[in-house]
């Protein structure tokens, strides 16, 4: 019933876009009625179709089926946009990209400590044919088609979320909860959450805090900017229903990010600027609203320490896995099946008994670990893991670069949720392992790799007439930040 519902939904969503765009239904609009409803049905959990599921009685984060994603069906009509219309005159794949895609696929399957080899194909198998679709999706669409289209498709979405956020918890009506997903789960404590259409409290307030962060772009970047704050708003309101703490954390230390680093960009990280204008205005905001309206999440303090102990335990988990095998780790998507077959080595009583902390063990063999930093170092190892965490460095050390040799304001939209995201994965990243998990990475894959795309950065804004104007206008600018840091660094 609930995937009927789903598709019910859809077809509702596109009969919307069409009937809104009739006397103006363009092939251009049409594009982004496409991404549209792709990017809408990113937020449904149950819209896939199970394959090949592993024989094991645990699941990792990215699951433990072979399945059909709704991105695989839009490939095709990808493919078909590039042969109609691009008659093929796409652009070449990044070689290195590839090469770091294969490289860790064989790294990963490869690995000899891997208990259940089919569990890391689901996530090896996920993920290269996710990097495909994005190479189609890049290849098809302008920037601007792109925002418009995921703008529309975000739209759809926080308007569902919030209303069913205001059906449960605000008006108790817990029907809601099953709707989108029969096999949902709320939190058995008072402090109840909204799951919307993600099946659980954490994965929904990790899914709003992305597209919070790009409202917040399309905001600061003055594209529809009182229809933004409106979305942006309505998607704050549904991260705190869902009563997620990590998820709140994340959205404002990325917002906070967000204004140091874009609104602020012409002057340094720590300048005297930064911190007064950006820094400490929006750290007494939040202050005020965790003191206040937002202290209940927060007042609960046996819950605190209970989820404090079952994450202590669960990293205690991954410092035994880590210490097994520290250089390749035990397989993608596989830690948690490892953790079962070598549980009798895990010394619970002997470590937490004496701190006066303790949780079943059914419990830390039956979740991924709650930390996807963790996560990754002991499935990949220090080999697989350092890569990554240099990357996420090198995107924020870069992020000011890009953005000033781009005047298009679409792609900066882009290059500001890529951003958010990565601040959210540092956050909510260290308490949770749903920013791991398909569905999520659906939406924060696609800002990340949209965000890095040069064609795009390089992509002239259509206010500006001509290529020659825009780069005028690209000079201009640069020399004008280049003088207020000069100002800046003499009044210093």
């Amino acid at each position: 019933m609930d995937r009927v519902l789903i598709l019910a939904t859809l077809a509702f969503a596109l009969v919307f876009f069409l009937v809104r765009a009739s006397a103006r239904l363009t092939k251009v609009r049409l594009y982004e009625i496409i991404i549209a409803i792709y990017t809408f049905s990113c937020c449904f959990t149950r819209l896939y179709v199970p394959v090949l599921k592993a024989a094991t009685e645990t699941e990792g984060s990215f699951g433990a089926s072979l399945a059909v994603w709704p991105f695989y069906g839009l490939s095709l009509v990808l493919i078909w946009i590039i042969a109609r219309e691009k008659q093929w005159r796409i652009r070449r794949p990044n070689i290195w990209l590839f090469f770091v895609f294969t490289g860790y696929a064989i790294y990963t399957l490869a690995n000899p400590y891997d208990v259940s080899r089919l569990q890391t194909v689901v996530a090896v198998f996920y993920l290269l044919s996710f990097a495909i679709f994005m190479y189609l999706f890049a290849n098809s669409f302008t920037v601007k088609n792109l925002v418009d289209g995921i703008f529309m498709g975000l739209a759809a979405t926080v308007v569902l979320h919030f209303l069913l956020a205001i059906m449960y918890p605000v008006l108790d009506m817990e029907m809601a909860i099953k709707l989108f997903d029969s096999d949902a789960a709320n939190r058995s404590d008072d402090r109840a959450g909204a799951v919307g259409t993600m099946g659980h409290p954490n994965v929904l307030g990790t899914y709003v805090s992305y597209y919070f962060c790009f409202f917040v772009g399309c905001f600061i970047t003055a594209y529809k900017r009182r229809t933004s704050a409106v979305l942006a708003a309505m998607a704050f309101i549904v991260i705190i229903l869902s009563a997620s703490r990590s998820a709140l954390a994340s959205a404002v230390l990325a917002m906070l990010a967000i204004v140091v680093f874009y609104v602020y960009r012409r002057y340094k990280l720590l300048s005297f600027q930064s911190i007064l204008k950006g820094i400490v205005p929006l750290g007494i905001i939040i202050a005020l609203l965790l003191t206040g309206p937002l202290s209940f999440l927060f007042s609960d303090t046996d819950n605190l320490d209970e989820m404090t102990t079952s994450r202590l335990m669960h990293y205690y988990c991954g410092y035994e896995i880590f210490q097994d095998h520290p250089l390749v780790g035990v397989g993608l998507n596989d830690h948690l099946n490892y953790l079962v077959e070598n549980g009798s080595a895990m010394m619970f009583e002997q470590i937490f008994d004496a701190a006066d902390i303790y949780q079943p063990e059914e419990f830390m063999f039956s979740n991924p670990i709650h930390n996807i930093w963790i996560i990754l170092i002991t499935e990949l190892g220090l080999i697989g893991f350092i890569p990554i965490l240099c990357f996420v460095f090198w995107y924020i050390g870069t992020f000011k670069r890009r953005t000033r040799m781009s005047q298009n304001r679409y792609y900066n939209i882009l290059n500001i949720s890529g951003l958010g995201v990565i601040f959210c994965l540092l956050v909510q990243g260290n308490s949770d392992w749903a920013p791991l998990t398909p569905q999520v990475l659906n939406l924060s894959l696609m800002f990340i790799g949209l965000s890095l795309n040069r064609h795009f950065a390089a992509e002239v804004h259509p206010e500006f007439e001509s290529v020659e104007a825009s780069k005028r206008h690209l000079i201009e600018q640069q020399e004008q930040e280049e003088q207020q840091e000069v100002n800046t660094a003499q009044l210093a």
